[in-house]
């Protein structure tokens, strides 16, 4: 029978009296005499280090609950580094071991050296001292960090160093602050980081101890272990992630991996709520393409705003293009349906479209639309109808030092571009140079605000993302249905210590969804035009999808953008209208 003991971990074997009391008193008070019987019991002594962490994981009855997508999230070769909460304090290193080493062979994990305990799976790890960056032997353990990663290996950190913990009474449970060595080895071997979040949690005692005095933790580490019994360890992978080459901040990239890595924790996620069935009906018969083309060839000269190839952009009230308006309807209700927002209706419209001005992109050649934008003239809906004469009012409430009553603004939507130019970037650029071109036409409307509808295809946490990294709030408006979702604590922590910028939205985005997607085009364009960004709000109207509520003051818009959108007309334009001295 071999015996474990805390003298196995020392590097000099040779011992008085004195100290090998000293030893089987601490192994006893620390239960490494109680977890020796059940190593023997258990037939682990002498075993491969595959069949022990198997062994390991049998008879201490613990259920690891991973998904097939999730384990097919590790590279199976090439240098990688995984990253992972450390709930537990060692059991998590055995059970990592057992599941990566089926993956690919060349698994390192770097770990407390307590685990040395167990020589049989000594070759799966790299041992450092986690409670003392300077100790002894730590150098060692980063240069062998280093060498397996130069060599293609995959390597996995726990970050932390420590078991996780609540830092007051009352707080979450969760981890200490990471390494940097996250971010400092993923830079130097520009490898990707796997982020893995490990569910559970030790006992309730385990905490209050750690609250009395925190070393009281690591000796309770062992006892935890043998209290794991029919423990149920849920573990989520995500998507390999690349930090970005010109974000050297090792502390940005370590502190961003830590929050894709709490991200992964399902009880953190949630799904849209079941909306009651909706009866798709047949799609309304689309009108004569050679009606759409008189309709458009009849407008004065001055509503067809851009010519570019066989495109023209016009802008024209239902009253002047009926067919064309209706044809709009159609494509609107064909496009949304690809987005799980459509109404099931023959056709998406309201009584809206009549009082709008509808902004469209017509193809000369082909005798149809490919795009459309629906614009309120603010202004005159006000005085027409008051506050519920805009759409919106419909979604939020608008205080009366809000910008669409304080002057003329317009108010956007209803956007779409049909499926076969969605890729292709002259879509929305037409429909950009066609709102500038109107605008040009009307400098009074200084201002765009709006919603981009943020499908129900995306995850509710992106959704949070984007409401938490882009909305500057404010007390002008709010909306009359709210998105609502738990904000996870570690994205409270990165909120407040690291910059909300558009690129680190857009990558964290990606590695949520499922096929990859980033942030709504319209949302980066919008981003790019120098938007305020309001609040989310669901649309009660628009199938319960959230919307993200933005404004735009044109003329402080970015001048590359506006001479993109205006070209030679951008001078006279800025000369129109009030532009700060330094834009």
């Amino acid at each position: 029978m071999f015996k474990l003991s805390i003298a196995n971990l020392l590097t000099d074997p040779s011992a008085n009296i004195f100290k090998k009391a000293l030893i089987s008193t601490a192994d006893y008070l620390l239960g490494i005499r109680k977890l020796s019987k059940q190593y023997n019991a258990f037939g682990l002594s002498g075993q491969s280090k595959e069949a022990f962490t198997e062994t390991f994981i049998q008879r201490f009855n613990l259920t690891v609950e991973i998904s097939n997508t999730d384990i097919n999230n590790v590279p199976t070769k090439g240098a990688s580094i995984v990253v992972a909460n450390h709930p537990f304090g060692g059991m998590e290193g055995v059970v990592m071991a057992n599941l990566l080493s089926k993956v690919r062979p060349d698994v390192k994990i770097l770990a407390n050296k307590a685990l040395k305990i167990f020589p049989e799976i000594e070759d799966f790890f790299i041992f450092t001292n986690p409670l003392s960056t300077g100790a002894k032997g730590n150098l060692s353990s980063l240069r062998q960090c280093q060498q397996h990663l130069a060599n293609g290996g995959l390597l996995v950190i726990f970050p932390a160093g420590r078991v996780s913990y609540p830092k007051s009474l009352g707080s979450p449970i969760t981890d200490h602050e990471w390494n940097r060595i996250v971010g400092s080895l993923a830079h130097q071997f520009n490898c990707p980081v796997i982020p893995c979040f490990i569910g559970g949690q030790n006992r309730k005692r385990f905490y209050w101890l750690g609250h009395i005095y925190f070393r009281l933790r690591m000796l309770m580490l062992i006892p935890e272990m043998l209290a794991s019994h029919n423990k149920h360890i849920p573990i989520s992978i995500g998507k390999p992630f690349q930090l970005a080459a010109e974000q050297k901040d090792h502390r940005m990239s370590t502190n961003l991996t830590r929050l894709l890595t709490y991200l992964q924790n399902p009880n953190f996620r949630q799904s849209w709520p079941q909306c009651s069935s909706t009866t798709l009906q047949p799609l309304a018969e689309k009108p004569c393409k050679r009606l759409l083309a008189q309709e458009v060839d009849s407008l004065p000269k001055n509503q067809k705003l851009v010519h570019y190839k066989n495109y023209v952009v016009c802008y024209a009230q239902r009253s002047q293009c009926p067919t064309v308006i209706e044809e709009i309807r159609i494509l609107r209700e064909e496009n949304f349906r690809m987005f799980e927002e459509g109404s099931g209706a023959p056709q998406d419209g309201d009584d809206f479209d009549d009082t709008y001005t509808h902004l469209f992109i017509f193809d000369q050649v082909e005798h149809c639309i490919i795009g459309a934008y629906r614009m309120g003239e603010t202004d005159k809906l006000l005085e027409n109808n008051g506050i519920n004469g805009l759409y919106l009012s419909k979604m939020f409430n608008f205080d009366a030092d809000f910008v669409n009553q304080q002057q003329p603004c317009l108010e956007m939507g209803r956007s779409f571009i049909v499926a076969e130019h969605q890729k292709s970037f002259h879509g929305l650029l037409l429909l950009f140079k066609g709102i500038s071109a109107f605008i040009y036409q009307h400098p009074k409307y200084q201002t765009l605000y709006g919603t981009v509808s943020l499908s129900k295809q995306y995850d509710p946490l992106s959704v949070l993302l984007i409401e938490q990294f882009l909305v500057t709030k404010t007390d002008k408006v709010y909306p009359k249905q709210i998105f609502e979702h738990p904000i996870h604590h570690e994205l409270s922590t990165y909120l407040e210590n690291e910059p909300t910028d558009i690129e680190t939205l857009d990558a964290l985005i990606k590695q949520i969804e499922p096929d990859g997607k980033g942030l709504p085009v319209l949302v980066k364009q919008y981003h790019q035009l120098g938007a305020v960004f309001h609040c989310v709000g669901i649309d009660p109207n628009f199938a319960s999808t959230p919307g993200l509520l933005l404004s735009v003051n044109v003329p402080q818009a970015p001048k590359r953008l506006l001479k993109l959108y205006l070209g030679n007309k951008l001078e006279a334009y800025l000369s129109s209208v009030d532009v700060p001295a330094n834009h």
